[in-house]
């Protein structure tokens, strides 16, 4: 399929690799892997060149839509841009306006050069993942909410998965900015002084502090979760530690009447038994308070009066 500007420029859009694609693109050995990268290569790259006239050619491709959940499953896209015209191979651009845009089609051909056209086809991709990073701010907060009125153990799970998502929303960006950066690199001052270079930059720059600030959160609470384990933890150990020093009296004797040697006074007193439990009890008793005493109990003995993260 091809667009054709009201400037003049043109956009070649191709769904696959087809043999006219040769006709478009320089005889160069460069832009020639360039066709060899299509028909094999799954993957992102980017080249900044030259052809024979002395032109600059930027060629490479995106990944431009990817399952976080399984980032095996994901769609890409070829790019090969000269000054007057564009060429795009396998992308579809139902994947990335969905339920929530119009078709951006008549937004690229609007723009004075190719450049920009292609520029405008980056801020679309853009806008693509800010809705996933908007549906990531949600799940963010559903989380957080989480973490401060249940505090479960399966929390850390749930903080895997977002941090993997953002992981995936950084690794679509990040080329998408290089491919900007790349066009800056190339045209310089004719492309960054114009108005579209400066909306679509400042929209990545956008995403991309949108990404730094949930990394941070994310971050945040990786390190809480980990705070509250390692207290859980402790109280635990802290628990079973006085249990283990208050009933210490209670197996030492008992230890010491379970003995069956022959001759063990304490068998032939009436009142044995009534002496034993008495004097465990005083002694279980007495270590209880001399640790109360001391503060060692804190509150691992009382009962919870309140939900509280670090009950």
């Amino acid at each position: 399929m091809e667009h054709t500007s009201v400037y003049g420029w043109k956009w070649h859009q191709h769904d696959c690799h087809k043999e006219e694609m040769h006709d478009f693109i320089s005889p160069n050995k460069g832009c020639k892997q360039w066709l060899q990268h299509v028909k094999e290569n799954k993957t992102s790259y980017l080249r900044i060149e030259k052809d024979k006239d002395g032109d600059l050619i930027i060629r490479g491709s995106l990944i431009y839509k990817q399952n976080p959940e399984n980032q095996s499953e994901f769609e890409v896209f070829y790019f090969y841009i000269r000054k007057n015209s564009f060429m795009t191979v396998g992308l579809d651009l139902s994947l990335i306006t969905g339920d929530y845009r119009d078709p951006c089609e008549h937004l690229i051909i609007e723009e004075k050069t190719s450049v920009e056209g292609f520029l405008v086809l980056l801020g679309e991709l853009i806008n693509h993942f800010l809705d996933g990073i908007d549906d990531l701010e949600l799940k963010l907060k559903e989380l957080q909410r989480d973490v401060q009125q249940n505090n479960h153990t399966t929390l850390l799970n749930s903080i895997y998965d977002r941090r993997i998502e953002l992981i995936n929303w950084s690794d679509l960006t990040l080329p998408v900015h290089e491919t900007a950066m790349a066009i800056k690199e190339a045209y310089l001052d004719e492309i960054t002084e114009t108005n579209t270079f400066k909306r679509i930059t400042t929209r990545i720059d956008r995403t991309i502090t949108l990404l730094s600030h949930y990394r941070g959160d994310i971050d945040t609470l990786l390190n809480l979760e980990d705070v509250l384990s390692a207290h859980r933890g402790n109280e635990i150990m802290k628990t079973l530690t006085v249990f283990t020093v208050i009933f210490t009296p209670a197996m030492g004797l008992g230890a010491i009447w379970g003995m069956n040697f022959k001759n063990m006074p304490e068998l032939d007193w009436k009142l044995g038994y009534l002496y034993s439990m008495i004097l465990i009890t005083l002694s279980t008793l007495a270590v209880y308070l001399w640790l109360r005493m001391k503060g060692w109990t804190g509150d691992l003995l009382r009962g919870k009066k309140n939900h509280k993260h670090f009950d």
